[in-house]
């Protein structure tokens, strides 16, 4: 007899109030495989055609912060869009918008996973049980798009009835406003093993030059070259390419006609600070299995070394942190 797994609505459909928090969800105590954040929009407008095509992005705009808690600590902490593009990353699938309809008071919606392991339904790897009220789920709105008149939220949790986890994944947001070009370093979390960092970048690529903030990235280790001696922030963001196919146009394009018989372009993106343009990836887990992942224990410093091209904006970082529950 093979094993069972739970899923279960956590807390069902209810009004999204904008730019406000929710009230914190009690999480379920046994095993935690990942959550299931679904967000459900009617449309104001009909016709938005020329949105359609990124409606995932206004969606994902909405929520500014999400962060699961265990007695107050972050075990994952973000905002929705850059938790989304992490998800994608870990399990090579991004979201999909479903009823895309383009009349008015369409209903529209995205679930976005938000996984406590490199796998989903994996028992080696989940959040571990825990007791009522120790693993709370918290929400922040932002502005709901005018392409809405009105937002509602589910969240649904899988659980690993059968399982015993020895490890799970953290990932919480780390920000630095630029203040100069050149070299620069931000110092990473210590005391567990590392399977990636997610870089956002203000910059994008349609900006006047190839300038970014992740100019040039390295890693140090007690201040000795580390995986990443140097490398050029046009092929982290290439990186990402092998870990979800068709990355580029996954998140939404539009296809450009004249008329209905005349394609003058193929897929043309016609917002640019969104996905998956501002994301590079440091891997320190190519092939899935923790072979390189990057110990930090009894280290005294690991820093993201970064040569900026710019002196404004802010940077974000998500490091992925393997976490051994004993």
């Amino acid at each position: 007899m093979g094993k069972r797994y739970l899923r279960t609505i956590v807390s069902d459909f209810q009004t999204l109030t904008a730019s406000a928090d929710i009230t914190p969800i009690d999480l379920p105590v046994n095993p935690l495989s990942h959550l299931l954040l679904t967000l459900s929009l009617t449309k104001n407008v009909a016709a938005q055609a020329t949105s359609l095509g990124q409606v995932i992005i206004p969606i994902m705009q909405q929520i500014t912060e999400v962060s699961v808690r265990h007695r107050g600590e972050n075990i994952i902490q973000g905002s929705l869009q850059d938790l989304a593009v992490l998800n994608a990353i870990l399990d090579g699938t991004v979201p999909s918008v479903h009823d895309v309809g383009q009349a008015d008071n369409e209903i529209q919606s995205v679930t976005f996973p938000l996984k406590f392991g490199r796998k989903p339904f994996w028992g080696e790897e989940a959040f571990p049980a825990t007791t009522r009220g120790q693993l709370r789920f918290h929400m922040t709105a932002g502005a709901i798009s005018a392409l809405y008149d009105a937002a509602s939220w589910a969240l649904e949790a899988v659980e690993l009835i059968e399982d015993d986890p020895t490890r799970y994944i953290k990932y919480t947001t780390l920000n630095r406003a630029l203040a100069a070009t050149g070299r620069q370093r931000v110092p990473m979390p210590l005391g567990n093993q590392l399977l990636g960092i997610l870089l956002f970048d203000p910059s994008d690529e349609v900006d006047t030059g190839a300038v970014y903030a992740f100019g040039k990235v390295k890693m140090l280790k007690d201040n000795v070259e580390q995986y990443y001696a140097e490398s050029n922030w046009e092929s982290l963001r290439d990186d990402i390419v092998r870990r979800v196919p068709h990355w580029r146009g996954a998140w939404g394009h539009v296809h450009a006609q004249a008329a209905v018989d005349t394609v003058t372009g193929e897929e043309l993106f016609t917002v640019a600070d969104r996905p998956p343009l501002q994301y590079g990836y440091l891997d320190f887990d190519p092939h899935r299995d923790g072979m390189y992942s990057l110990d930090t224990a009894g280290v005294s410093t690991l820093d993201l070394d970064l040569n900026s091209d710019i002196a404004s904006g802010t940077i974000r970082m998500i490091p992925i942190e393997w976490i051994n529950v004993r």
